[in-house]
């Protein structure tokens, strides 16, 4: 089990949550009704978050290319932080909330500019 803390959303639902290692963030945030937007259709600006890792651990799963490549393309990270991430496995501290899955204890927050 991993630890999942959400912090900034809804005062009401911000907290620890426990979760099942592979389990998407979208599955608990749901559950716990945390008000992350999730069915972004193409406009994935709005299904941004920020993760803080608090383990050892990756806290988030691996990326496929494609999420790297809609991040660099909405100006949430760059190239070369794009490019870090493939070639040392590791996950930027944006992700797009619908494409995560924890892997280990993480902060989530909203994502700001």
């Amino acid at each position: 089990m991993a630890k999942v803390i959400f912090m900034h959303f809804d005062e009401n639902t911000d907290g620890i949550y426990d979760a099942k290692i592979g389990e998407p963030v979208v599955r608990l945030a749901k559950e716990k009704g945390i008000p992350i937007k999730f069915d972004c259709g193409d406009d994935y600006a709005q299904c941004l978050v920020r993760v803080e890792h608090i383990s050892d651990e990756e806290p988030t799963s691996y990326m496929e290319d494609e999420e790297l490549d809609k991040l660099v393309a909405l100006g949430a990270i760059t190239q070369e932080d794009a490019d870090i991430c493939q070639q040392f496995t590791v996950s930027p501290k944006i992700r797009i909330a619908s494409m995560m899955m924890v892997k280990g204890d993480v902060l989530i927050k909203p994502y700001k500019k």
